[in-house]
Protein backbone atom coordinates (compact mmCIF):
# COMPACT_ATOMS: atom_id res chain seq x y z
CA UNK A 1 0.00 0.00 0.00
CA UNK A 2 1.37 3.66 -0.86
CA UNK A 3 1.97 5.81 1.74
CA UNK A 4 -1.12 8.17 0.22
CA UNK A 5 -3.66 5.60 0.68
CA UNK A 6 -2.22 4.59 3.66
CA UNK A 7 -2.66 8.45 4.98
CA UNK A 8 -6.21 8.68 3.25
CA UNK A 9 -7.47 5.53 5.02
CA UNK A 10 -6.24 6.87 8.20
CA UNK A 11 -7.85 10.45 7.39
CA UNK A 12 -11.28 8.88 6.80
CA UNK A 13 -11.49 7.22 10.31
CA UNK A 14 -13.33 8.79 12.85
CA UNK A 15 -11.70 10.53 15.55
CA UNK A 16 -13.43 12.41 18.37
CA UNK A 17 -11.79 15.56 18.03
CA UNK A 18 -12.78 15.00 14.06
CA UNK A 19 -16.53 14.28 14.54
CA UNK A 20 -18.20 16.69 12.29
CA UNK A 21 -15.95 15.79 9.32
CA UNK A 22 -16.90 12.17 9.84
CA UNK A 23 -20.48 13.07 10.22
CA UNK A 24 -20.14 14.90 6.47
CA UNK A 25 -18.55 12.05 5.18
CA UNK A 26 -21.41 9.80 6.26
CA UNK A 27 -23.73 12.49 4.86
CA UNK A 28 -21.41 12.21 1.47
CA UNK A 29 -21.77 8.88 1.34
CA UNK A 30 -25.47 7.88 2.19
CA UNK A 31 -26.00 10.83 -0.74
CA UNK A 32 -24.28 9.61 -3.50
CA UNK A 33 -25.54 6.21 -1.92
CA UNK A 34 -28.89 7.29 -2.47
CA UNK A 35 -28.59 9.28 -5.55
CA UNK A 36 -26.84 6.13 -7.24
CA UNK A 37 -30.04 3.55 -6.04
CA UNK A 38 -32.29 6.02 -7.31
CA UNK A 39 -30.79 6.18 -10.75
CA UNK A 40 -30.68 2.72 -11.39
CA UNK A 41 -34.75 2.60 -10.05
CA UNK A 42 -35.08 4.94 -12.63
CA UNK A 43 -33.46 3.52 -15.25
CA UNK A 44 -34.93 -0.22 -14.68
CA UNK A 45 -38.30 1.14 -14.37
CA UNK A 46 -37.92 2.93 -17.80
CA UNK A 47 -36.24 0.21 -19.46
CA UNK A 48 -38.70 -2.50 -18.09
CA UNK A 49 -41.38 -0.56 -18.96
CA UNK A 50 -40.20 0.10 -22.66
CA UNK A 51 -39.37 -3.75 -22.75
CA UNK A 52 -43.23 -4.62 -21.85
CA UNK A 53 -44.73 -2.23 -24.30
CA UNK A 54 -42.56 -3.33 -27.07
CA UNK A 55 -43.06 -6.99 -26.17
CA UNK A 56 -47.07 -6.19 -26.13
CA UNK A 57 -46.93 -4.66 -29.51
CA UNK A 58 -44.64 -7.22 -31.05
CA UNK A 59 -46.82 -9.80 -30.04
CA UNK A 60 -49.91 -8.65 -31.01
CA UNK A 61 -50.09 -6.69 -34.19
CA UNK A 62 -47.91 -7.57 -37.04
CA UNK A 63 -44.24 -6.57 -37.32
CA UNK A 64 -44.51 -5.40 -41.38
CA UNK A 65 -47.36 -4.15 -43.44
CA UNK A 66 -47.94 -3.81 -47.36
CA UNK A 67 -50.23 -1.91 -48.40
CA UNK A 68 -51.82 0.30 -51.47
CA UNK A 69 -51.32 3.82 -50.51
CA UNK A 70 -54.63 5.29 -51.09
CA UNK A 71 -55.88 2.09 -48.98
CA UNK A 72 -57.51 0.29 -51.71
CA UNK A 73 -58.35 -3.51 -51.92
CA UNK A 74 -55.69 -5.62 -53.26
CA UNK A 75 -57.20 -8.42 -55.60
CA UNK A 76 -54.30 -10.66 -56.77
CA UNK A 77 -53.68 -11.07 -52.23
CA UNK A 78 -53.27 -14.52 -52.47
CA UNK A 79 -50.39 -14.59 -55.34
CA UNK A 80 -48.55 -11.48 -53.12
CA UNK A 81 -48.79 -13.24 -50.24
CA UNK A 82 -46.73 -16.21 -51.85
CA UNK A 83 -44.27 -13.74 -53.45
CA UNK A 84 -43.56 -11.72 -49.78
CA UNK A 85 -43.67 -14.99 -47.94
CA UNK A 86 -40.66 -15.82 -50.06
CA UNK A 87 -38.94 -12.41 -49.47
CA UNK A 88 -35.30 -13.40 -46.82
CA UNK A 89 -36.14 -12.15 -43.31
CA UNK A 90 -40.00 -12.76 -43.69
CA UNK A 91 -40.99 -15.40 -41.26
CA UNK A 92 -44.42 -16.07 -42.38
CA UNK A 93 -47.49 -13.14 -44.17
CA UNK A 94 -50.66 -13.07 -44.61
CA UNK A 95 -53.84 -11.41 -45.85
CA UNK A 96 -56.18 -9.08 -43.82
CA UNK A 97 -58.90 -6.66 -43.71
CA UNK A 98 -59.56 -4.14 -41.54
CA UNK A 99 -63.57 -2.93 -41.01
CA UNK A 100 -65.35 -1.18 -37.82
CA UNK A 101 -68.78 -1.86 -36.35
CA UNK A 102 -70.77 -1.42 -33.38
CA UNK A 103 -70.53 -4.89 -31.15
CA UNK A 104 -74.19 -5.02 -29.24
CA UNK A 105 -74.89 -7.91 -26.11
CA UNK A 106 -77.81 -7.03 -24.71
CA UNK A 107 -78.43 -3.49 -23.59
CA UNK A 108 -74.26 -2.84 -24.10
CA UNK A 109 -72.69 -1.34 -27.19
CA UNK A 110 -69.11 -1.08 -27.73
CA UNK A 111 -67.31 -0.06 -30.60
CA UNK A 112 -64.90 -2.33 -31.83
CA UNK A 113 -62.33 -2.57 -34.83
CA UNK A 114 -62.91 -6.28 -36.80
CA UNK A 115 -59.66 -7.65 -38.34
CA UNK A 116 -60.21 -10.23 -40.83
CA UNK A 117 -57.92 -13.60 -39.93
CA UNK A 118 -56.79 -15.45 -43.12
CA UNK A 119 -57.12 -19.21 -41.89
CA UNK A 120 -55.76 -20.46 -44.21
CA UNK A 121 -52.44 -18.72 -43.70
CA UNK A 122 -49.54 -19.78 -41.24
CA UNK A 123 -50.73 -19.71 -38.19
CA UNK A 124 -47.30 -17.54 -36.76
CA UNK A 125 -48.29 -14.69 -39.77
CA UNK A 126 -51.96 -14.13 -37.33
CA UNK A 127 -51.09 -12.96 -33.62
CA UNK A 128 -54.52 -14.19 -32.67
CA UNK A 129 -53.79 -17.86 -32.57
CA UNK A 130 -50.75 -16.46 -29.88
CA UNK A 131 -52.99 -14.27 -28.01
CA UNK A 132 -56.02 -16.04 -27.59
CA UNK A 133 -56.24 -17.19 -23.88
CA UNK A 134 -59.81 -18.82 -23.81
CA UNK A 135 -61.39 -20.90 -26.79
CA UNK A 136 -60.27 -21.36 -30.25
CA UNK A 137 -59.13 -19.47 -32.72
CA UNK A 138 -60.16 -21.85 -35.92
CA UNK A 139 -63.59 -22.37 -34.96
CA UNK A 140 -63.73 -18.44 -36.57
CA UNK A 141 -64.36 -20.89 -40.20
CA UNK A 142 -67.70 -19.66 -41.13
CA UNK A 143 -69.93 -23.25 -40.82
CA UNK A 144 -72.24 -22.21 -43.55
CA UNK A 145 -75.92 -22.37 -43.60
CA UNK A 146 -77.57 -20.38 -40.87
CA UNK A 147 -75.00 -20.20 -38.23
CA UNK A 148 -73.94 -17.62 -37.27
CA UNK A 149 -69.42 -16.36 -38.04
CA UNK A 150 -66.96 -16.70 -35.56
CA UNK A 151 -65.71 -14.00 -33.34
CA UNK A 152 -62.47 -13.71 -30.88
CA UNK A 153 -63.42 -10.70 -28.58
CA UNK A 154 -60.50 -8.92 -26.53
CA UNK A 155 -60.51 -9.31 -23.23
CA UNK A 156 -61.63 -5.94 -21.80
CA UNK A 157 -63.80 -5.97 -24.52
CA UNK A 158 -65.77 -9.13 -22.98
CA UNK A 159 -65.93 -7.25 -19.69
CA UNK A 160 -67.43 -4.86 -20.84
CA UNK A 161 -69.75 -6.41 -22.72
CA UNK A 162 -70.31 -9.11 -19.87
CA UNK A 163 -69.44 -11.58 -23.16
CA UNK A 164 -68.80 -15.54 -22.78
CA UNK A 165 -67.63 -18.36 -24.98
CA UNK A 166 -70.37 -19.37 -27.03
CA UNK A 167 -72.67 -16.53 -27.05
CA UNK A 168 -74.03 -14.48 -29.81
CA UNK A 169 -73.53 -10.92 -30.00
CA UNK A 170 -74.77 -8.98 -32.94
CA UNK A 171 -72.25 -6.75 -34.92
CA UNK A 172 -73.90 -3.27 -36.76
CA UNK A 173 -72.09 -2.23 -39.81
CA UNK A 174 -73.06 0.83 -42.06
CA UNK A 175 -72.88 0.65 -45.85
CA UNK A 176 -73.88 3.32 -48.31
CA UNK A 177 -76.59 2.60 -51.10
CA UNK A 178 -77.37 5.07 -53.67
CA UNK A 179 -80.71 6.61 -53.53
CA UNK A 180 -82.47 9.69 -55.44
CA UNK A 181 -80.84 12.02 -52.82
CA UNK A 182 -77.67 10.28 -52.86
CA UNK A 183 -75.73 8.28 -51.13
CA UNK A 184 -77.13 6.84 -47.77
CA UNK A 185 -75.80 4.64 -44.89
CA UNK A 186 -77.61 1.63 -44.62
CA UNK A 187 -77.20 -0.31 -41.09
CA UNK A 188 -76.17 -3.53 -41.72
CA UNK A 189 -76.71 -6.58 -38.39
CA UNK A 190 -74.52 -9.65 -38.67
CA UNK A 191 -74.76 -12.29 -36.00
CA UNK A 192 -71.31 -13.10 -34.56
CA UNK A 193 -70.55 -16.28 -32.17
CA UNK A 194 -67.93 -16.17 -28.96
CA UNK A 195 -65.96 -18.63 -30.13
CA UNK A 196 -62.82 -17.12 -28.01
CA UNK A 197 -61.40 -14.61 -25.78
CA UNK A 198 -57.86 -13.08 -26.63
CA UNK A 199 -55.51 -10.73 -24.46
CA UNK A 200 -52.43 -8.81 -25.88
CA UNK A 201 -51.64 -6.87 -23.42
CA UNK A 202 -52.64 -3.45 -24.42
CA UNK A 203 -55.49 -2.13 -23.25
CA UNK A 204 -56.51 -0.44 -26.72
CA UNK A 205 -56.38 -3.73 -28.55
CA UNK A 206 -58.18 -5.83 -25.42
CA UNK A 207 -60.96 -3.24 -25.46
CA UNK A 208 -61.70 -2.23 -28.87
CA UNK A 209 -60.53 -5.31 -31.30
CA UNK A 210 -62.33 -8.37 -32.25
CA UNK A 211 -60.98 -10.93 -34.81
CA UNK A 212 -63.09 -12.66 -37.20
CA UNK A 213 -62.88 -14.87 -40.32
CA UNK A 214 -61.50 -13.13 -43.73
CA UNK A 215 -64.07 -14.22 -45.76
CA UNK A 216 -66.59 -12.77 -42.59
CA UNK A 217 -64.64 -9.21 -42.99
CA UNK A 218 -65.18 -9.03 -46.83
CA UNK A 219 -68.45 -9.71 -46.42
CA UNK A 220 -69.06 -6.90 -43.93
CA UNK A 221 -66.46 -4.45 -46.47
CA UNK A 222 -69.18 -5.30 -49.41
CA UNK A 223 -68.32 -8.83 -50.48
CA UNK A 224 -65.33 -8.07 -52.64
CA UNK A 225 -62.61 -11.10 -53.02
CA UNK A 226 -59.87 -8.38 -51.93
CA UNK A 227 -57.73 -7.75 -48.79
CA UNK A 228 -56.61 -4.78 -47.45
CA UNK A 229 -53.38 -5.06 -45.54
CA UNK A 230 -50.63 -8.35 -46.09
CA UNK A 231 -48.99 -8.38 -42.56
CA UNK A 232 -46.10 -10.09 -42.13
CA UNK A 233 -43.79 -11.32 -38.90
CA UNK A 234 -40.13 -10.71 -39.90
CA UNK A 235 -37.67 -12.71 -38.34
CA UNK A 236 -35.47 -9.69 -36.75
CA UNK A 237 -37.34 -6.98 -36.03
CA UNK A 238 -34.65 -4.20 -35.77
CA UNK A 239 -33.67 -5.29 -38.82
CA UNK A 240 -37.45 -4.46 -40.35
CA UNK A 241 -37.07 -1.33 -42.32
CA UNK A 242 -34.28 -3.32 -44.49
CA UNK A 243 -36.90 -6.82 -44.99
CA UNK A 244 -39.44 -3.52 -45.63
CA UNK A 245 -37.58 -2.97 -48.30
CA UNK A 246 -36.73 -6.00 -50.38
CA UNK A 247 -40.71 -6.95 -50.28
CA UNK A 248 -41.66 -3.56 -51.61
CA UNK A 249 -39.06 -4.52 -54.42
CA UNK A 250 -40.68 -8.30 -54.55
CA UNK A 251 -44.25 -6.56 -54.52
CA UNK A 252 -43.41 -4.15 -57.63
CA UNK A 253 -45.07 -1.07 -57.82
CA UNK A 254 -48.18 0.81 -56.80
CA UNK A 255 -47.48 -0.36 -52.76
CA UNK A 256 -46.62 1.08 -49.55
CA UNK A 257 -45.09 -0.44 -46.00
CA UNK A 258 -45.42 0.33 -42.69
CA UNK A 259 -43.71 -1.30 -39.87
CA UNK A 260 -43.89 -1.88 -36.18
CA UNK A 261 -41.20 1.37 -35.63
CA UNK A 262 -43.03 3.70 -37.88
CA UNK A 263 -46.74 3.01 -36.27
CA UNK A 264 -44.88 3.15 -32.78
CA UNK A 265 -42.14 6.11 -33.21
CA UNK A 266 -43.96 8.61 -31.77
CA UNK A 267 -44.32 6.45 -28.37
CA UNK A 268 -41.14 5.18 -28.26
CA UNK A 269 -39.22 8.30 -28.86
CA UNK A 270 -41.26 9.98 -26.00
CA UNK A 271 -39.99 7.13 -23.78
CA UNK A 272 -36.06 7.87 -25.07
CA UNK A 273 -37.01 11.67 -24.42
CA UNK A 274 -37.39 10.39 -20.50
CA UNK A 275 -35.20 8.33 -20.12
CA UNK A 276 -32.67 11.31 -20.87
CA UNK A 277 -34.29 13.64 -18.70
CA UNK A 278 -34.18 10.79 -15.77
CA UNK A 279 -30.36 10.46 -16.08
CA UNK A 280 -29.72 14.28 -16.43
CA UNK A 281 -32.23 14.80 -13.14
CA UNK A 282 -30.49 12.12 -10.87
CA UNK A 283 -26.97 12.68 -12.57
CA UNK A 284 -27.35 16.47 -10.76
CA UNK A 285 -28.98 14.82 -7.54
CA UNK A 286 -25.23 12.86 -7.09
CA UNK A 287 -23.66 15.86 -8.15
CA UNK A 288 -25.60 17.46 -5.41
CA UNK A 289 -24.32 14.99 -2.88
CA UNK A 290 -20.75 14.69 -4.20
CA UNK A 291 -20.63 18.90 -3.16
CA UNK A 292 -20.52 17.19 0.29
CA UNK A 293 -17.30 15.87 -0.60
CA UNK A 294 -15.89 19.54 -1.19
CA UNK A 295 -17.16 20.31 2.55
CA UNK A 296 -15.33 17.41 3.95
CA UNK A 297 -12.08 17.54 2.56
CA UNK A 298 -11.69 21.62 2.92
CA UNK A 299 -12.21 21.03 6.66
CA UNK A 300 -9.70 17.97 6.23
CA UNK A 301 -7.16 20.06 4.82
CA UNK A 302 -7.87 23.18 7.80
CA UNK A 303 -7.66 20.31 10.56
CA UNK A 304 -4.79 18.67 9.00
CA UNK A 305 -2.35 21.74 7.55
CA UNK A 306 0.12 20.46 10.91
CA UNK A 307 0.31 17.07 8.85
CA UNK A 308 0.69 18.69 5.59
CA UNK A 309 3.70 20.58 6.64
CA UNK A 310 5.29 18.18 8.54
CA UNK A 311 4.58 15.50 5.39
CA UNK A 312 6.64 18.52 3.08
CA UNK A 313 8.93 19.20 5.34
CA UNK A 314 9.88 15.35 5.38
CA UNK A 315 9.73 15.10 1.61
CA UNK A 316 6.54 14.88 0.13
CA UNK A 317 5.82 16.65 -3.01
CA UNK A 318 2.65 18.77 -3.67
CA UNK A 319 1.47 16.01 -6.04
CA UNK A 320 1.48 13.00 -3.52
CA UNK A 321 -0.03 15.69 -0.83
CA UNK A 322 -2.53 16.50 -3.63
CA UNK A 323 -3.02 12.43 -4.34
CA UNK A 324 -3.70 12.10 -0.30
CA UNK A 325 -6.81 14.37 -0.84
CA UNK A 326 -8.29 13.24 -3.79
CA UNK A 327 -8.42 9.52 -2.41
CA UNK A 328 -10.48 10.51 -0.21
CA UNK A 329 -12.92 11.48 -1.96
CA UNK A 330 -12.64 8.78 -4.70
CA UNK A 331 -13.35 6.46 -1.50
CA UNK A 332 -16.07 8.24 -0.53
CA UNK A 333 -17.09 7.98 -3.89
CA UNK A 334 -16.58 4.22 -4.26
CA UNK A 335 -18.26 3.44 -1.07
CA UNK A 336 -21.49 5.42 -2.24
CA UNK A 337 -21.40 4.32 -5.38
CA UNK A 338 -21.09 0.33 -3.91
CA UNK A 339 -23.81 0.77 -0.85
CA UNK A 340 -26.36 2.50 -4.17
CA UNK A 341 -25.67 -0.12 -6.60
CA UNK A 342 -26.87 -2.29 -3.74
CA UNK A 343 -29.61 -0.39 -2.60
CA UNK A 344 -30.80 -0.22 -6.17
CA UNK A 345 -31.04 -3.76 -6.94
CA UNK A 346 -32.78 -4.25 -3.25
CA UNK A 347 -35.19 -2.05 -4.39
CA UNK A 348 -35.59 -3.34 -8.13
CA UNK A 349 -36.18 -7.08 -6.60
CA UNK A 350 -38.41 -5.69 -4.27
CA UNK A 351 -40.66 -4.32 -6.39
CA UNK A 352 -40.51 -6.87 -8.89
CA UNK A 353 -41.57 -9.83 -6.19
CA UNK A 354 -44.19 -7.60 -5.12
CA UNK A 355 -45.71 -5.91 -7.91
CA UNK A 356 -45.07 -2.53 -6.71
CA UNK A 357 -45.19 -0.24 -10.10
CA UNK A 358 -48.99 -0.57 -10.78
CA UNK A 359 -50.25 1.99 -13.11
CA UNK A 360 -53.66 2.88 -14.97
CA UNK A 361 -54.02 -0.21 -18.19
CA UNK A 362 -56.17 2.66 -19.41
CA UNK A 363 -53.49 5.01 -19.97
CA UNK A 364 -50.42 3.01 -20.44
CA UNK A 365 -51.58 -0.18 -22.02
CA UNK A 366 -50.08 -2.25 -18.81
CA UNK A 367 -51.22 -3.27 -15.20
CA UNK A 368 -47.90 -2.89 -13.42
CA UNK A 369 -44.42 -2.51 -15.00
CA UNK A 370 -41.33 -5.17 -14.10
CA UNK A 371 -38.08 -3.33 -13.45
CA UNK A 372 -35.51 -4.79 -15.69
CA UNK A 373 -31.98 -3.61 -14.33
CA UNK A 374 -29.27 -3.71 -17.03
CA UNK A 375 -25.49 -4.49 -15.53
CA UNK A 376 -24.41 -2.20 -18.25
CA UNK A 377 -26.44 0.52 -16.36
CA UNK A 378 -25.33 -0.61 -12.74
CA UNK A 379 -21.70 -0.10 -13.54
CA UNK A 380 -21.71 2.85 -15.83
CA UNK A 381 -23.91 4.57 -13.15
CA UNK A 382 -21.24 3.59 -10.41
CA UNK A 383 -18.42 5.12 -12.72
CA UNK A 384 -20.25 8.26 -12.88
CA UNK A 385 -20.83 8.51 -8.85
CA UNK A 386 -16.89 7.95 -8.68
CA UNK A 387 -15.77 10.42 -11.07
CA UNK A 388 -18.14 13.15 -9.74
CA UNK A 389 -16.64 12.17 -6.44
CA UNK A 390 -12.94 12.51 -7.92
CA UNK A 391 -14.01 15.93 -9.65
CA UNK A 392 -14.89 17.67 -6.23
CA UNK A 393 -11.75 16.59 -4.86
CA UNK A 394 -9.51 18.83 -7.30
CA UNK A 395 -9.97 22.04 -5.20
CA UNK A 396 -9.34 21.33 -1.83
CA UNK A 397 -6.32 18.61 -3.23
CA UNK A 398 -5.16 21.89 -4.86
CA UNK A 399 -5.31 24.10 -1.46
CA UNK A 400 -3.51 21.00 -0.10
CA UNK A 401 -0.98 20.99 -2.49
CA UNK A 402 -0.10 24.68 -2.03
CA UNK A 403 0.40 24.94 1.56
CA UNK A 404 3.42 26.08 2.33
CA UNK A 405 5.19 24.09 5.18
CA UNK A 406 6.93 27.33 6.27
CA UNK A 407 3.80 28.97 7.41
CA UNK A 408 1.98 25.96 8.72
CA UNK A 409 4.44 25.24 10.97
CA UNK A 410 5.13 28.99 12.25
CA UNK A 411 2.58 29.59 14.92
CA UNK A 412 3.11 25.46 15.91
Amino acid sequence: MGYELFIALRYLRARRRQAAVSVISGIATAGIAVGVAALIVALALMVGFRTEVQEKILEGTAHLNLLKPDNSGIEDYRDLVARVGRVPGVRAASATIYASGLLTAGDRQEHVVLKGVDLGAPRASNEVFATTVEGDPAALASPGGEAADGVVVGKELARALGLRVGEEVTVVTAQSRLTPLGLQPRPRYTRLRVVGVFASGLYDYDSKWAYISLAAAQRLSGGDDTAGVIQMKVEDIDAVAEVGARVLAAAGPGFMTTNWQELNRPLFAALSLQQKVIIVFFTLLIAIAALNIVTTLTMSVIEKHRDIAILRAQGATPRAVMRIFMLQGVMIGLVGAALGVTLGLGLSWLANAYQLVSIPAEIYSVSYVTLKVRPLHCAGIALLAVAISLLATIYPARSAARLSPVEALRYE
